[in-house]
C-alpha cells in the first residue's frame, strides 16, 4: 500500500515479478493515459458517497475513484484560491506607474499562492521596454484546461495487481493509507 509518487515504474514491475501484490495511488497526470477507456466503463457505487471504475489492463487494473465530498472541498478551495488569484490579477492591471519588474514579482507571488490553479489563467505580459496597462498585460481563463480540472476534481486514480479484490476492498484499502498518514 503506497501513496502516489512512491514507487516507480521499475519497482512496481519487481514487485509484480516477485508476486508481491501492491496498492498504489498514481499521479493525477497517469490520469491521461487511461482516461479515454475508463470514460467507457460504467460507474459502480463502492459506499453512500463513493463511485467506482474499474480498467483491466493486463496483469493490473485501475480503479477510478470518485468521492462527492472530496469534489466538493477541492472544488471550494480552488474557487478560493483562483478568486485570490484572479482578483490580484485585476488588480496589477489597474495599478497605476507599476514597472515591468513589480509586475513579474507580483505574478511570481500570485502564482506561489495560487499553486497548480495558476495554469488555468493565460497571461500576456509587455515586452521589456513597454509600459504595463491594460493593452500590454492582459489575461484569460483557459477555458478547456477548467472543463479538465473540474473532471479530475475529487478523483483518484489507483493501481493494483491484486486481481481478486473488489472495487470497495481496493478503495476501503487505500483508506488505509490516510488514516496512517493521521496517525503520525
Amino acid at each position: 500500500l503506497m501513496d502516489r509518487g512512491i514507487p516507480t515504474e521499475e519497482t512496481l514491475e519487481k514487485m509484480s515479478s516477485r508476486g508481491i501484490k501492491y496498492l498504489v495511488g498514481t499521479p493525477k497526470g497517469r490520469l491521461t493515459h487511461v482516461e479515454k477507456p475508463l470514460l467507457e466503463q460504467p460507474w459502480t457505487q463502492a459506499r453512500e458517497s463513493v463511485r467506482v471504475k474499474i480498467l483491466q489492463q493486463g496483469s493490473e487494473f485501475y480503479v477510478y475513484v470518485e468521492s462527492h465530498d472530496r469534489v466538493a472541498k477541492e472544488r471550494s478551495m480552488r474557487r478560493r484560491r483562483f478568486k485570490r488569484l484572479w482578483t490580484g490579477l485585476h488588480e496589477l492591471r489597474n495599478r497605476k506607474n507599476i514597472t515591468r519588474d513589480d509586475l513579474l514579482m507580483h505574478i511570481g507571488a500570485l502564482k506561489k499562492e495560487a499553486g497548480r490553479d495558476f495554469g488555468l489563467v493565460r497571461i500576456s505580459l509587455p515586452n521589456p521596454q513597454e509600459p504595463v496597462n491594460e493593452n500590454t498585460f492582459h489575461f484569460e481563463l483557459d477555458r478547456e484546461r477548467l472543463r479538465r480540472t473540474l473532471r479530475r476534481e475529487g478523483r483518484y486514480l489507483l493501481r493494483s495487481n491484486m486481481q481478486a479484490a473488489s472495487p470497495e476492498t481496493v478503495w476501503e484499502s487505500y483508506l488505509l493509507l490516510a488514516r496512517i498518514k493521521q496517525a503520525c
